[in-house]
């Protein structure tokens, strides 16, 4: 019986994403709780009883039990959204593809002795340096705004200094303007008063010239 010809074989399929939360999953569920731990403990007993301040006074056990009532509930209202989401959208299987993309990838560059950089995987990034990504467009714009708007306000500053300088100007002509009246007024008056002084001797002269005849 001749032997029947040799068939390649099939690819061995891709094993099945698992279920359980790879690093960035596991990232995400972190950053996400310790999110949560952080709003609530802004919701402080102080915070929260200055908002019943006749309650805080009178019944102080009561409305603490109250706020831990309160904060719990809502942090547990909170994770049964995020995990709701996160299976309805099967957040986890996603990122575990994504995970394991990444995987094959760097093996694969490996492989090939690629010397190529190796990108930085997002979820080994600190909270701080992705909250910089996000904002640094937002930044950019704005701080282009303000620099325009800075330019602006140093040209009109120097058109004010350049009005205020012209007024110091005016106001320096128009004073020196004043004293040289007054001046002039002063020496009229000086004359005036010389020329009373003369004729009021003038005067003494004639009331002693009639007294002796």
């Amino acid at each position: 019986m001749p032997a029947s010809p040799s068939r390649t074989p099939s690819p061995a399929p891709a094993p099945p994403t698992a279920d359980a939360p790879g690093p960035k999953a596991t990232r995400l569920i972190t950053i996400f709780t310790q999110s949560v731990d952080a709003t609530l403990a802004k919701c402080s007993y102080s915070s929260f009883a200055a908002c019943f301040p006749t309650a805080a006074k009178y019944v102080p056990e009561s409305l603490d039990a109250l706020w831990r009532n309160f904060t719990g509930q809502l942090g547990s209202v909170w994770k049964a959204e995020f995990e709701a989401i996160m299976k309805e959208r099967e957040v986890v299987k996603s990122l575990n593809g994504l995970d394991d993309a990444v995987g094959e990838a760097r093996k694969r560059m490996e492989r090939e002795g690629g010397g190529g950089v190796v990108p930085v995987p997002p979820h080994t990034l600190s909270p701080e340096t992705l909250h910089l990504a996000h904002l640094m467009p937002f930044l950019e714009e704005h701080t282009a705004i303000l620099n325009t708007q800075l330019a602006e306000t140093q040209t009109k500053n120097k058109e004010l200094a350049d009005e205020v300088m012209g007024q110091r100007k005016e106001i320096e002509t128009f004073m020196r303007g004043l004293e040289s009246v007054i001046r002039d007024l002063e020496t009229s008056a000086q004359l005036m008063r010389a020329e009373e002084v003369q004729g009021l001797g003038a005067e003494v002269r004639e009331i002693e010239a009639g007294m002796k005849k």
